[in-house]
């Protein structure tokens, strides 16, 4: 897969408490100009022209600059400007742009008429990851841009958008429409200064500008931050992330998120767990990730004012009714959505269905009920990018259970009990290996996207298949990775010049090894063909524009709809084909660097999370992209994510101890061989005093296949009441009580030890 480095600063929208954005009753108006009353083709009093052109036209600010050289610039002196500490607001409306790269904005804190100052500035295509900025004109007249953020939308030609700036101390918070985009601290050079208008590259109207004197306080920068919730201390690699239910009212358990089951009371207000949404949003800002379940059609734009009002970015709403879940998404798309499904046992159409409707919706995760959960709807979901949350039952036993379900969310009314459950188990346990992707097959075995190649990864276990495909001279889509054939096969030439039948008469196994002389390019239609109903999910890169639609239609045309999911480095692409088959999970391919520090780095996470949520795709970064926070950040909103490419042990057990979810190996060998989840004979067991009972237990050796065998085991006791002992497979009844006993399977894996325990035995002694 080819590279694409992701390089602007990754800066993101932060929450603040209710009302600290609020003009006081103290505040006074500095400015007001709707240019009304002013002549076209001048400027209201005082204002000045520094650079370019701007005029007053039809009763609004008019800025134009033909070319990103050629700035137009206009500065308001100010002869009070409360020691810089004001709001700045302003209607802004783009009337042309050079190209969506070309921006415009309202500069502040202006210093000697001209600069430095600092600016937010907004491109024409704001929904790109650097779509508006915190930025400052420096004293040499240099560009130094330390925050960026992406809107929700790109601003449209001739659409009116509100831009708000406050501006306190060092602290500045901007906003697009009344919602909060970039908050920084990083205003402390200048701390006065007169306020202005910018153009490059676009030609840009600017109307209704006020300025107010703001003398109350902005949150510390570091309390309205992006959120990364501290969880319960486990041994568990990949645990599920804790969500409070409904009826936790206490915000000290360890876990992540809280649900909110919201509806409209009588009096119109809305509600949360029968208290008012808004203060429930306020308790829970920097402590839990607010997660909303709407079952009531209608308060959607409710919704919506609320968390504006409190200035929550950081939210999921989920609900059984997906047009629910579709609405909230088209008022602000970077909400995460999630359905609930809440009816009886699931065949795989109905599972299939589940996958479809939620990718429909915009979303990325379904909860269920515990009673309707296995493995295998687990892994289903998984193997297609779709996150499972399971609603616990109240006692200890229901928690492990659900933590042996593979969850990535554990939702409860008794977290301490979950917490409890996270500390019984040994030191690097997995519960369920990682979905495991081939990559172009098994190249460290055989050659690469060759039909050879694929069979091989599909009979060592592997998950998933990942391919690439592209397209011929004659448009024909053939499996290919490179741009030519020069590297894998005998021949020469790039892909899309040359026939198909020119490159079905290349070879592309000989290069690799003599054994394999003969292996031919497959064509996409014989790739599809080879695994058409087998129990293995194709992941299919785009390396080319403009193909999205006969990819769907051969796939459509063997009936695999429901075998693929689809990824790209091009996120145009991908959005096309969200577009054509909003049922597929699609993928965005991208890598970048870490940021050094903590808080930049979970700052990082939200920001890619978002801009992942707001395009409607899963963040298949490199694996290098991604660290701890991000794995984490992830998991606990409810992401899926695919991570490329595995080709040596180390990063690979690295990232499998940070919460990996899905690698892309060329080395698929490597997990193959591996039990994929421990089972137990016996949940509860009654011994009396003195006796002795021997457990053995079978293992799951693939996901794909019901094949079970026994192995070597040991019995485990976390929390030893002194009811029991135990030793190799036997317990001994010592005293009356209860104890929870695991099965214990250790195994070799990456030149690591890694346990794979059962779920825990309830052993009662009488």
């Amino acid at each position: 897969m080819r590279q694409l480095v992701v390089t602007s600063a990754l800066a993101l929208s932060l929450v603040i408490p209710q009302g600290t954005s609020m003009v006081t009753a103290n505040d006074s108006v500095i400015v007001s100009e709707n240019f009304d009353g002013i002549q076209n083709g001048t400027l209201p009093n005082d204002w000045k022209v520094v650079e370019g052109t701007g005029e007053v036209q039809d009763g609004k600010l008019v800025l134009q600059s033909a070319a990103t050289n050629r700035p137009a610039r206009v500065v308001v002196p100010l002869a009070d400007d409360n020691n810089g500490n004001y709001v700045f607001e302003a209607d802004m409306t783009f009337v042309s742009a050079v190209e969506d790269t070309r921006w415009a904005s309202i500069m502040y804190r202006v210093q000697n008429e001209n600069y430095p100052y600092y600016q937010f500035a907004v491109r024409r295509g704001t929904s790109a990851l650097n779509g508006m900025e915190f930025a400052e004109r420096t004293e040499k007249n240099t560009w130094n841009v330390t925050e960026t953020n992406f809107y929700k939308e790109n601003f449209q030609y001739n659409k009116s958008y509100r831009l708000k700036v406050i501006a306190s101390k060092n602290r500045v918070q901007q906003f697009v429409n009344g919602e909060l985009v970039v908050d920084t601290a990083g205003a402390s050079k200048w701390q006065n200064g007169d306020i202005g208008f910018q153009a490059v590259g676009s030609t840009v109207q600017y109307d209704n500008v006020k300025l107010t004197s703001f003398t109350g306080e902005l949150p510390p920068v570091e309390n309205s931050g992006a959120l990364l919730p501290t969880e319960a201390p486990t041994d568990i690699i990949n645990p599920p992330t804790l969500i409070s239910g409904t009826k936790v009212t206490s915000l000290q358990h360890a876990t992540a998120s809280a649900m909110l089951k919201v509806d409209r009371g009588t009096d119109g207000n809305l509600y949360a767990n029968g208290k008012r949404l808004i203060d429930q949003l306020n308790l829970l800002k920097n402590k839990k990730i607010p997660v909303l379940h709407i079952e009531q059609a209608g308060i959607e734009e409710s919704i919506i004012d609320a968390l504006n009002e409190t200035q929550t970015t950081d939210v999921q709403v989920i609900s059984s009714d997906a047009e629910i879940v579709k609405a909230i998404k088209s008022l602000n798309p970077k909400i995460r959505g999630g359905l609930v499904y809440e009816r009886g046992p699931l065949n795989e159409r109905g599972l299939q269905q589940i996958v479809d409707k939620v990718h429909e919706s915009g979303s990325k995760m379904v909860l269920f009920p515990q009673k309707n959960l296995s493995p295998d709807v687990v892994y289903y979901l998984h193997n297609r990018m779709v996150s499972v949350w399971g609603v616990s039952d109240d006692k200890l036993a229901d928690q492990h259970e659900l933590i042996h379900l593979g969850v990535d969310g554990l939702v409860t009314n008794q977290p301490a009990l979950a917490e409890k459950a996270f500390t019984q188990y040994p030191e690097n346990t997995i519960i369920q290996r990682p979905i495991v992707s081939a990559h172009r097959g098994v190249p460290s075995l055989a050659p690469e996207n060759t039909m050879v190649g694929y069979q091989m990864a599909f009979d060592l276990g592997a998950d998933q298949i990942e391919t690439d495909v592209q397209r011929t001279k004659d448009g024909q889509l053939v499996i290919m990775h490179d741009n030519t054939v020069d590297r894998t096969t005998n021949g020469t030439g790039a892909v899309d010049q040359l026939t198909l039948a020119e490159i079905r008469e290349l070879d592309a196994g000989i290069k690799y090894d003599p054994k394999y002389a003969g292996e031919k390019v497959p064509t996409f239609k014989e790739f599809l063909q080879a695994f058409k109903g087998k129990d293995i999910v194709l992941l299919v890169e785009l390396k080319d524009h403009d193909i999205e639609q006969q990819v769907i239609d051969e796939i459509s045309a063997e009936g695999m709809m429901d075998q693929v999911v689809m990824q790209s480095f091009y996120l145009d692409s991908m959005q096309v084909m969200n577009e054509i088959a909003p049922q597929l999970p699609i993928g965005y391919l991208f890598s970048a660097a870490v940021p050094s520090s903590y808080e930049a780095k979970v700052k990082n996470a939200k920001k890619m999370v978002d801009y992942g949520t707001l395009n409607d795709v899963t963040l298949n970064a490199s694996y290098g992209t991604v660290y701890e926070e991000f794995i984490t950040y992830m998991r606990q909103r409810g992401v899926m994510s695919m991570h490329w490419t595995f080709r040596s042990e180390e990063p690979f057990v690295d990232k499998l101890k940070q919460g990996l979810i899905g690698p892309i190996t060329d080395y698929s060998q490597w997990l193959s061989e591996s039990p994929v989840y421990l089972e137990s004979p016996v949940k509860k067991l009654n011994i009396k005093s003195g006796k002795t009972h021997t457990v053995r237990a079978k293992a799951k050796l693939s996901y794909r296949l019901d094949n079970r065998e026994r192995i070597d085991t040991v019995l485990y006791v976390k929390d030893n009441t002194g009811a029991v002992r135990v030793e190799g497979n036997t317990i001994q009844a010592i005293a009356p009580g209860n104890a929870q006993v695991f099965v214990k399977h250790t195994f070799e894996m990456l030149g690591e030890e890694w346990s794979l325990v059962s779920e825990p035995i309830e052993v009662t002694v009488k």
